[in-house]
C-alpha cells in the first residue's frame, strides 16, 4: 500500500467555501410566484446544486470534475430559459430525445427570446470574459495541458507544488465567481424582481408577492452597482416597473398587514384609507380583529397566519389545517383552550379560520364572528364566480 500512496486524492484548501455555499442560497430563493407552462426557477435550482457541488468536488480534491459541475451549471441555465421560452420543447427534453444540446439552444434562444438577447447585449463585456475562462475551463475538464493532471500537484516529485495549486485555486474561484454571476444575469432574463425589490418605493407599491431580491451583499459581490444600472434600460425591468410605479404607495399600517399580516387596531383608520389595496383575506381579518379585543392571532385555512397587538401566552406558530383540525377533535367549536388561551374555528369559504384568543369568547361575540364569516363566504363566492366567467370568456 505505501508504494500507491501517491495516488490518492489530496484535500484542497478552498477557504472561502462556505462563503460560496451562502451566497447561492441567495441566488436559489430569488424564486418568485411566476406561473409558466416551464418553470424556469427548477433549472436554476439546479444549476445552484451543481456550481455547490463544485465546491465541495474542489475541497476533495476532484478538481477536473468541479470544473465541470461548473460548466454544467451554465448549460442547464440556458436549457432552462430555452424550454421556459418553447414550452412545446419540455416533452422531447424529458424523453432524452437530440436537439438540446448548446450549440443548438443558445442561437434559437437569441432568436427566440428577446430578454435573453437583450440581457446578452447590455453585458457583451462579461459574456465575452466569460467565454474566454469557459475556453481555460474546458482545458482541465478535457484534459489538455499538463495543468489539468493529477500528476502536476499530487505527484511524489511535484516541484513547486504550493505555487501551482495557488494558480489551480486562483482559476477555479474565478470561473466560480464568474459563474455565479452569469446564472444571475440569466435569472434575470425570467422577470426583475431581484432587483426591482431593492427599490424601497417601489416595493411599498406591490402586493405581497412570493419574491425575493437579492441581498445587497449578493449585489456587491456578484453583480455591482454598475450592472444593476445597466439592466435597468432593459424592457423587461422598465415594464415591470413602470407598471409598479403606477401603482399607490401603501401607507405604514397597509404595509405591515399585506406583507407581514400584522395589524394594530389604532391603525384601523388607516386601513380603511386604503382598503382598496387589500386582498379579500387581508379584509377578513381585519374585520375580525375589529370585533373583540381579545383575538390575538387570526389562522386561515390552517397556513395564513395574521397577528394583533393583543398578547398571547404562547405566540409559536405552527401551520397545517391538520394540525388544527386535531385540537378540535371531540371538542366543540368555541372556547378550547390552547396553549394558556383559548382557540375557537369557524367555517369560511369552504375551509376554516381559527382564532386565538387570550378570554373566553361570549355568546355574542361568537355570534357576531359567525355572522362575519357567513358574510365573507358569500363574497368569496362571488369572487370565484366572477374569476370563473372572465377566465370563460378568454377561454382559459
Amino acid at each position: 500500500m505505501e508504494m500507491i500512496e501517491h495516488w490518492n486524492i489530496k484535500p484542497l484548501s478552498l477557504p472561502k467555501a462556505n462563503e460560496y455555499l451562502e451566497d447561492l442560497n441567495d441566488l436559489r430563493y430569488s424564486y418568485s410566484g411566476l406561473f409558466a407552462e416551464v418553470n424556469p426557477f427548477f433549472f436554476i435550482n439546479e444549476a445552484c446544486q451543481l456550481l455547490a457541488n463544485s465546491v465541495k468536488l474542489f475541497e476533495s480534491g476532484y478538481f477536473d470534475c468541479a470544473f465541470y459541475s461548473i460548466r454544467q451549471a451554465i448549460e442547464l441555465s440556458l436549457s432552462g430559459l430555452y424550454l421556459f421560452s418553447n414550452p412545446g420543447k419540455i416533452k422531447g427534453w424529458k424523453n432524452l430525445e437530440n436537439g438540446f444540446e448548446l450549440r443548438t439552444i443558445v442561437p434559437e434562444l437569441k432568436v427566440g427570446k428577446e430578454e435573453f438577447s437583450e440581457v446578452k447585449e447590455l453585458f457583451s463585456d462579461f459574456f465575452e470574459r466569460i467565454e474566454k475562462e469557459k475556453k481555460l475551463m474546458n482545458k482541465y475538464v478535457h484534459k489538455q495541458g499538463y495543468k489539468s493532471l493529477y500528476y502536476h500537484y499530487n505527484s511524489f516529485n511535484a516541484y513547486e507544488r504550493p505555487e501551482r495549486i495557488t494558480s489551480l485555486t486562483k482559476d477555479f474561484e474565478t470561473i466560480l465567481h464568474d459563474t455565479i454571476t452569469a446564472v444571475a444575469l440569466y435569472r434575470l432574463v425570467i422577470d426583475p424582481y431581484p432587483v426591482l425589490m431593492l427599490d424601497d418605493d417601489i416595493v411599498t407599491r406591490m402586493p405581497d408577492l412570493m419574491a425575493e431580491s437579492f441581498s445587497r451583499d449578493f449585489v456587491e459581490k456578484y453583480i455591482s452597482d454598475e450592472y444593476v444600472e445597466r439592466y435597468k434600460e432593459s424592457k423587461i425591468y422598465k415594464g415591470y416597473y413602470d407598471y409598479f410605479k403606477a401603482l399607490p404607495a401603501q401607507n405604514e399600517a397597509v404595509y405591515a398587514l399585506i406583507h407581514w399580516q400584522i395589524f394594530e387596531r389604532k391603525d384601523y383608520n388607516l386601513i380603511k384609507e386604503q382598503h382598496e389595496l387589500l386582498s379579500l383575506h387581508d379584509m377578513e381579518a381585519v374585520d375580525l380583529f375589529m370585533l373583540s379585543p381579545k383575538i390575538g392571532s387570526i389562522i386561515i385555512d390552517g397556513c395564513i397566519n395574521y397577528s394583533s397587538e393583543t398578547k398571547l401566552k404562547d405566540t409559536s406558530l405552527v401551520i397545517g389545517e391538520a394540525y388544527y383540525s386535531e385540537i378540535f377533535k371531540n371538542q366543540k367549536d368555541h372556547n378550547v383552550a390552547y396553549k394558556g388561551d383559548y382557540i375557537s374555528r369557524f367555517p369560511l369559504n369552504d375551509s376554516m379560520t381559527y382564532i386565538i384568543h387570550c378570554a373566553l369568547l361570549s355568546e355574542e361575540e361568537i355570534e357576531k364572528t359567525s355572522g362575519l364569516c357567513d358574510q365573507y363566504t358569500k363574497l368569496f363566492i362571488s369572487a370565484n364566480e366572477y374569476i370563473k366567467g372572465m377566465a370563460n370568456k378568454i377561454g382559459v
